[in-house]
């Protein structure tokens, strides 16, 4: 009787379990994991949002050092080794001109060689007097003046060589053919220019800054630039030392190459314009990046996830701080928040949670 009363209590149970269980599931499978942080405060700088342009750090006209036919040119986007032709022009006429120039030094070379052996023998026979001191003079200037027609002859060859050398344009850098301004065939003039090469891979992001900001930069620091829905950090490069007297601003130059972007893109930077100052800071991958704003999603005491507009300032290592109704301690979606709805329950690991509490 107990086992049968045992076996009916079971069943009840497993009924009760089996219809409660799918309607529990249910609501539990309707709320985003999420995983959080909180937010802190830390001394950070202010900064002021800027345009930037990225340009290729090593860019270059090429232009012809002589006059010549155009025999051939690299076309647009090939790739050149450092050294390597990038164009050349014709050389026909200087090559018949060097040719012609070592002819006439072979035959200087053989009269300056028979008047060294003729100045040799006039010196043993006037030992003996058996010649006049005026035909051994003779003999030393026609052999001086042989000698200096052979260095301006050598002179004239190294000058011609140059000039075939020169018809060669070549490759300062590694880099690629940017543009073509001469065609084959085009006879061209000293100082024409022929190509624009560029090294795409040496990129900096050019900021034209108020000199305000001058106060603030230091080289090596890292700067937060933002383009294409991503936050990137890079360190300040350089500066020029002097500012614009019409528009009051001066050159700042990141290190952008890193980047995966062409020369000519548009970034935004930002730049310290104060002292450091109290600021709330948010986890980097907290933001989300949309083409006209940029959030963090907030969860609330009632696991309830809010879009917090923010305004992005500076980094430090994996933080940003930002400007917009967060405060140290809030919660701040760091991962699964970007389809959330404004107001959507969500729920997160409490081991996971905890343990970001603590870092």
């Amino acid at each position: 009787m107990k086992l049968a009363i045992y076996s009916n209590t079971l069943k009840a149970i497993s009924l009760s379990f089996l219809l409660i269980s799918p309607t529990t599931y249910a609501a539990q499978d309707e709320l985003k994991l999420v995983s959080v942080k909180l937010a802190k405060q830390e001394q950070v700088t202010p900064v002021v949002w800027l345009t930037g342009n990225i340009a290729s750090r090593l860019n270059v006209r090429l232009s012809a050092e002589r006059n010549g036919r155009l025999l051939w040119i690299k076309d647009i986007g090939d790739q050149v080794k450092k050294g390597e032709a990038l164009a050349q022009l014709d050389t026909l006429q200087n090559e018949f001109r060097l040719a012609e120039q070592q002819s006439q030094l072979r035959q200087q070379k053989s009269n300056t060689e028979y008047l060294r052996k003729q100045l040799k023998r006039q010196k043993a026979l006037i030992n003996n007097k058996s010649t006049a001191r005026i035909e051994l003079d003779r003999t030393e200037r026609d052999l001086s003046v042989a000698e200096e027609a052979l260095n301006s002859l050598n002179i004239q060859i190294s000058r011609t060589q140059l000039v075939i050398d020169r018809s060669t344009i070549r490759a300062p850098f590694d880099g690629q053919v940017n543009q073509r301004m001469a065609q084959l065939g085009e006879y061209i003039t000293v100082g024409s220019p022929l190509v624009q090469f560029v090294d795409p891979n040496t990129l900096d992001i050019r900021i034209a800054a108020p000199l305000s900001v001058a106060l603030f930069l230091n080289r090596g620091d890292n700067m937060v630039v933002k383009w294409n829905n991503q936050l990137q950090l890079l360190p300040v490069r350089t500066w020029s030392p002097a500012g614009t007297q019409s528009s009051r601003t001066f050159e700042v130059l990141l290190d952008a190459s890193n980047l995966k972007l062409m020369s000519g893109s548009a970034v935004t930077v930002s730049l310290p314009k104060e002292l450091a100052n109290l600021t709330t800071m948010v986890p980097r991958d907290a933001l989300v990046l949309r083409e006209r704003e940029t959030f963090v999603v907030t969860v609330d005491q009632d696991n309830a996830a809010h879009k917090v507009d923010v305004l992005v300032g500076r980094g430090v290592g994996d933080w940003i701080s930002v400007s917009g109704k967060v405060t140290a301690g809030d919660k701040v979606v760091v991962r699964g928040g970007e389809r959330l709805k404004d107001g959507q329950k969500v729920r997160f690991s409490e081991t996971e949670n905890t343990i970001v509490a603590i870092n």
